[in-house]
């Protein structure tokens, strides 16, 4: 039987492909952009039913290396060169949601490769060992691979956990028009009415203990920076972009901070949330501050060039995700998101929900 895949999925094949064809990958800057600075590649190391080790040796050829450390096949890093380069292609030109590349099949297999995406536990896509040539260390680590070529991935999901509960107030607010502002198809529409009535949004609770706590985790004020942040997302004609919204609450100013530089200060708060959703924050279990991709990101950018961000970098990482994210509005069918509703104490209340998702 085929296998097929969507484009992220067979973009995590290209990026092995690739990354052995090369025998290297360079940093990335804040857009992007690929730096001087690379870092050659040991082996890469991927676990499926077996366990195969790719490395390259000084004559340009990739070694794989099966469970039991025996050679499994030597080929040209040119020859991964240019399989990288057809699957590209395939990528790119294909509009099914799910696809078969039956010469990348066949190459896969010549090279152990069973499935698009090995089994892991945690958020790492891939294992390297690298050569950090500032350092001289060459340590094993876990990337995460998120890629242009398909539909933009999600950073943080959306789910039951991810809801955020405000209290509208300004002024009492009838059953009849509670009824009438539901009634309002589109979220923005939704909230352009209540503002349009002296309605505001007041930060109440995040509905799940664990995210709260998790959220707490990383820092006391994070909640109600979070939840100011997600206000703007909800008005009319406002950008959906992560570091517009930070630019918005810092202006605001909510947590009061009276420091010279409002605008570093809420900045820090937005990075510490991005980099540990990125590399192992979950929603709705207990965050202990663990890295499980503890090497970073690697992008592969809609040309095919794929551009690293090495934890080591903790600055690049940071400033990668707060340039290339935004907040995604969800359906009011899923999580009760944008619904206005009278709880029993006779106060109303609106649920907004957290979801990031990178930009395209």
């Amino acid at each position: 039987m085929a296998i097929t895949g969507n484009k992220g999925e067979w973009s995590e094949i290209y990026t092995l492909f690739r990354l052995l064809g090369e025998g290297k990958v360079h940093a990335g800057d804040a857009n992007l952009n690929k730096l001087n600075l690379y870092y050659p590649i040991i082996s890469i190391i991927r676990e499926e039913s077996k366990r195969h080790e790719y490395k390259p040796n000084q004559e340009q050829h990739i070694v794989v290396i099966n469970e039991e450390g025996h050679e499994y096949a030597r080929i040209s890093m040119d020859r991964f060169l240019s399989e990288s380069e057809s699957l590209l292609l395939e990528i790119k030109n294909n509009n099914k949601r799910t696809f078969a590349v039956p010469n990348a099949e066949s190459f896969m297999c010549r090279i152990g490769c069973a499935k698009l995406k090995a089994p892991s536990k945690d958020k790492a896509d891939i294992h390297i060992v690298i050569h950090d040539l500032r350092t001289n260390m060459t340590p094993m680590l876990g990337f995460s691979i998120k890629s242009q070529l398909g539909s933009a991935s999600t950073l943080l999901n959306a789910t039951e956990a991810t809801n955020i509960r405000y209290r509208i107030v300004g002024k009492e607010m009838t059953d009849a028009e509670i009824e009438e502002i539901n009634n309002i198809n589109g979220h923005l529409p939704r909230m352009k009415a209540l503002s349009d009535n002296g309605y505001k949004l007041e930060y109440s609770d995040i509905e799940h203990q664990t995210f709260k706590n998790n959220l707490l985790f990383l820092d006391c004020g994070m909640p109600e920076f979070i939840a100011q942040c997600l206000i703007y997302n909800s008005i009319p004609n406002q950008t959906s972009k992560i570091k517009d919204a930070v630019e918005f609450v810092a202006r605001k100013n909510p947590l009061g901070f009276t420091g010279n530089n409002v605008l570093a200060f809420y900045e820090h708060k937005m990075k510490v949330l991005l980099i540990d959703a990125a590399l192992g924050m979950t929603p709705a279990k207990e965050w202990k501050g663990r890295y499980d991709a503890n090497g970073g990101y690697l992008v592969v950018r809609n040309d095919g060039e794929i551009v690293c961000y090495h934890f080591y970098n903790r600055n690049d990482v940071e400033d990668y995700l707060y340039n290339n994210t935004r907040f995604e509005r969800g359906s009011r069918t899923r999580h009760h998101y944008g619904k206005i509703y009278r709880e029993n104490d006779g106060k109303v209340y609106i649920k907004l929900n957290l979801q990031i998702r990178f930009i395209q």
